[in-house]
Order: C-alpha cells, then sequence, then structure tokens
C-alpha cells in the first residue's frame, strides 16, 4: 500500500530561554540565521506542504525566512512549551496529508537529504513512526503518520513526541546516518559556539 503525500512541520516557536538575551533562531551562521537553515531542508526535501510554526518572537523570525514556497502558523500559547507548536503545526496540515515529518528550527545541520530519506523511509517501510538517529541515538527529524495525530494533538507542556514513539515500538522504523554533527542544537552559547566552529570547519572543507 503506497503513502501519499507526506508534508513537513518546522517548530521555530521556543522561547529560547537558555540563550539570554538573544534568541537562538535569529544568530547568524554562514550569513544567515538558524532558522534558515532547517525551513531549507524542509523545503528541499519534497515534503508538500511545509508549515513552520512561530512563536516567540514571531514578526522577527517570520522576517528573517527566505521568502516563499510554505505556509507560517503564528503560535500564541507558545509559552507553555514545545507541545503547543506541534499542535499548531499538525493543525495546519490539509486532510490529506498521509503524515508529516516534524523538525527543529534550532538544528540547522540538518538537511534536505537527511529528511529526504526519512519521508523515503516512510513510503518504503509503511511504517506510523521513522525517527533519525545519530551515533545510535534516535532524534529529530522524525515522521508520524495521520493515524497518529490525534496522539500527538493530546501531548501537553514542553515535550514533543517521545510518549507517542514510545507507545508504538512496533511502528518505528530507523533511518541511520553517519553525520552525528548534524543531530546539534543550539540551545545555549556553548552550543552556539561548537556550532559555528563545525560549520566554519564545513566551509573550509567544501572550499579545499
Amino acid at each position: 500500500m503506497g503513502v501519499g503525500r507526506i508534508g513537513a512541520v518546522v517548530l521555530a516557536g521556543g522561547r529560547s530561554s537558555r540563550m539570554g538575551d538573544a534568541h537562538k533562531l535569529l544568530l547568524p551562521l554562514g550569513g544567515r540565521p538558524v532558522a534558515a537553515y532547517a525551513l531549507d531542508a524542509a523545503l528541499g526535501s519534497g515534503a508538500d506542504p511545509v508549515v513552520v510554526v512561530l512563536g516567540h518572537r514571531a514578526d522577527d523570525v517570520r522576517a528573517a525566512l527566505p521568502a516563499g514556497g510554505y505556509q507560517v502558523v503564528v503560535n500564541a500559547e507558545y509559552a507553555a512549551g514545545m507541545s503547543t507548536s506541534l499542535r499548531a503545526g499538525i493543525a495546519a496540515l490539509p486532510i490529506d496529508v498521509a503524515g508529516a515529518v516534524m523538525l527543529l528550527a534550532d538544528q540547522p545541520l540538518i538537511t534536505g537529504e537527511i529528511v529526504a530519506r526519512v519521508i523515503a523511509e516512510a513510503r518504503a517501510s509503511g511504517r506510523g513512526i521513522v525517527t533519525a538517529s545519530f551515533g545510535g541515538g534516535r532524534g529529530t527529524p522524525v515522521y508520524f503518520a495521520r493515524a497518529l495525530f490525534a496522539e500527538l494533538l493530546a501531548v501537553t507542556g514542553d515535550e514533543g513526541g517521545r510518549a507517542v514513539i514510545a507507545r508504538h515500538p512496533a511502528e518505528v522504523a530507523v533511518v541511520e546516518l553517519a553525520d552525528d554533527a548534524a543531530a546539534l542544537d543550539v540551545d545555549d552559547p556553548e552550543q552556539y559556539t561548537r556550532l559555528r566552529a563545525l560549520w566554519d570547519g564545513y566551509a573550509k572543507g567544501s572550499a579545499g
């Protein structure tokens, strides 16, 4: 049985509380804001549609994102945790999507190829959940079939889909990825410093 079209939800609504006065999604990386890269990955993956959920400093983040090709949803309840952004993103998906890949906007090393591999595994395996795995540790992006949307909508607090994944171990397929660095997120200044060092290494490698 084939899988219909698969959307993507980019969660970009967090409070960035551990970054001090700065908003982590607006920090510069390679001449662009951090948030632009996860959106690029979603847009380049073949996902349709792509929904971006904003919250904290929504107008600033929206202005920093590249134009076109996606839908923006503003989550007014973002301060209540990630689950509220997850619900807002799922609610914005059209009824005919078979499922959706969830991405975190503070993981700028996730690429369109990684997201496309998760989508391809969802289509090939027919499983209800497909997670990326970096060095043996599962993480995002993660795909959920529409049949699990109701459970995701019931999640509360500062949680994503972890509990839903735990309830359905037989539904989980894993995409093993060689590049552990792609899992790096930007939650605090130390992680941002590490990210910039990694980015500079990638840039030098591609230039050489």
